[in-house]
Order: C-alpha cells, then sequence, then structure tokens
C-alpha cells in the first residue's frame, strides 16, 4: 500500500470513530428522527470520510453526486429533481434544501419502493409539499408485481437496508449486501412518472437504484427526452459490458457523458453524469 493509501485508511478510520460518537451524541440530545434529519442536512454520513481521496477533507456524503446535485440544482433555471431510490431521503432533502432558496415554485420527486425506508422517508418530508413521494420500484414495465431483494441491514444505518433491487448484480451476491428476503413492488417506467407528474422539463435525474439502472437505461423504448441531467450510480465495474452498453444508450438520446472517478480495477460501482448542456462538474 502507498503512503496516500494509508493516509486515506487511517483518516476514515478516525473519521467513522467521529462519526460514531457524533450520532451517539445528537440521539442522547435530540432522538433518533431529529439526529437522522440533523445528518442528513449537514451532508454527513459515514462514508464522508472517503472524501479525502478526491482532495477535501470536508466534502459532502457521496462528493461527486453531491456536487452535480448542487451544480444543476443551483442554476437559476432548475426546479424540477427525480430522486430515484431515494433511500431515506439524503438527496431528497439535500436538493430541497437548494431548490427552496429561489422562494418560487419547484419540484422534487422522491421514488423509493423499499417499505421500510418509504416509511422512514415519509415521515421526514410529510410537511413538505413540493416534495411528491413514490412507492414504487422504477424498472422496465408499468404497474407490473416484481420481485424486490430486499438488502442487508447495516449497523451504522440504524439497521436500515440501502442495497436492495429489483435487479442486483453479481457483486451485490459476492458481498452478501443481500439479506436473501424477497418481497413484491410495484414497478413504473421513469417516463411514465415524468408524465404523470406533467413535467415538461426534468432539471436532473438521480439514480441509484443498485443494478436495474442497466436494463432501465438500456430499454430502447424509454424517452427521456424530457430529462436534461442525470447522475447515475453504475452497479457495474467501468469498463465492462453493461457499463459500456449504459453509456452508449444515454450517448443515443443525446447526452453527453462524463464517468466520474472511474475505477479501473474495482467491479464495485461508479458514478455516471449525463448532461445536454454545459458540463454540470
Amino acid at each position: 500500500m502507498d503512503t496516500r493509501g494509508a493516509a486515506v485508511r487511517i483518516w476514515v478510520g478516525l473519521w467513522y470513530i467521529a462519526y460514531v460518537v457524533l450520532r451517539v451524541l445528537l440521539r442522547l440530545l435530540m432522538g433518533k428522527r431529529r439526529r437522522s434529519w440533523v445528518l442528513s442536512l449537514l451532508g454527513l454520513h459515514y462514508s464522508r470520510g472517503y472524501s479525502v481521496k478526491y482532495g477535501s477533507l470536508f466534502s459532502r456524503y457521496e462528493p461527486a453526486v453531491s456536487r452535480v446535485v448542487r451544480k444543476v440544482l443551483g442554476n437559476n433555471r432548475s426546479r424540477t429533481f427525480i430522486d430515484v431510490g431515494a433511500f431515506i431521503g439524503y438527496y431528497t432533502l439535500y436538493a430541497y434544501s437548494i431548490l427552496r432558496k429561489k422562494g418560487e415554485v419547484f419540484s422534487i420527486v422522491a421514488v423509493e419502493p423499499e417499505p421500510r425506508n418509504y416509511e422512514i422517508l415519509r415521515n421526514r418530508v410529510v410537511s413538505i409539499q413540493n416534495i411528491m413521494l413514490v412507492n414504487e420500484a422504477v424498472f422496465i414495465k408499468d404497474g407490473e408485481t416484481v420481485e424486490f431483494q430486499i438488502g442487508t441491514s447495516r449497523v451504522w444505518l440504524d439497521d436500515l437496508a440501502d442495497a436492495g433491487s429489483v435487479s442486483p448484480t453479481m457483486w451485490h451476491v459476492k458481498e452478501g449486501f443481500l439479506s436473501g428476503e424477497k418481497i413484491r413492488v410495484q414497478s413504473v417506467r421513469l417516463d411514465t412518472l415524468i408524465r404523470r407528474f406533467g413535467f415538461e422539463r426534468v432539471d436532473l435525474v438521480k439514480m441509484d437504484i443498485e443494478g436495474a439502472e442497466y436494463p432501465v437505461l438500456t430499454d430502447p423504448s424509454l424517452d427521456l427526452s424530457k430529462v436534461e441531467n442525470m447522475v447515475v450510480e453504475v452497479h457495474y465495474g467501468f469498463g465492462s459490458r453493461e457499463s459500456r452498453e449504459i453509456m452508449r444508450a444515454l450517448a443515443m438520446h443525446g447526452f453527453k457523458i462524463v464517468p466520474l472517478y472511474p475505477n479501473q480495477t474495482s467491479d464495485r460501482y461508479y458514478t455516471l453524469l449525463a448532461c445536454r448542456g454545459e458540463l454540470s462538474w
């Protein structure tokens, strides 16, 4: 391991200890629900420690995604955000903190199929009228009952599961990210969602659906004509067949494709930016 790699591991270990201590203190001081709200609002997450790799000790949770959300939604024209795979609302609330400053009409759609995560998400945003919730799984067909594999619960996420999917990858299986529990959920197409809410323009779609991005984005009938920008967590190795086909499909929709921090040696995941206009980076 090189010096930089060792330094990153030491920093991440120290950050994780500090993160756990902070969570415990906030839980004691203000309770579980308010503690989670504060951590999300500040963008604090255990994986924030890895931002040292990207030149900053204090970057937000998932710095690449956070930067795209901030740059796109901070634009004067931006009014619409769709959070596909919202989990319990990290990016839903982050987008809200940006859009609400404009003091004008805006819309946020948060999509989360996993029942427990959805209930927590609903409780967190129930009083915000600009946020619409969808308890369905974005997939390739509308109105179907599809199998959803529940992710493994994680201690640092209050025993919540954030890696469930209707189409998990071999990496999910190999690394033990699936609990073995399966449920049935309703499916909806991404373009159907856009029509459902009557959007003429979607400024940004954030997609983190744990492997299902491949069948969704490579579907030749998918209509993305109203989407200006997408930031996608691709759960296939950079350079893999699936990764290349996703990029090819997005390019055919007229997007410029920018892989963010691709790791040539990992089959885990990387972030992909797709934009029509000026590079949102």
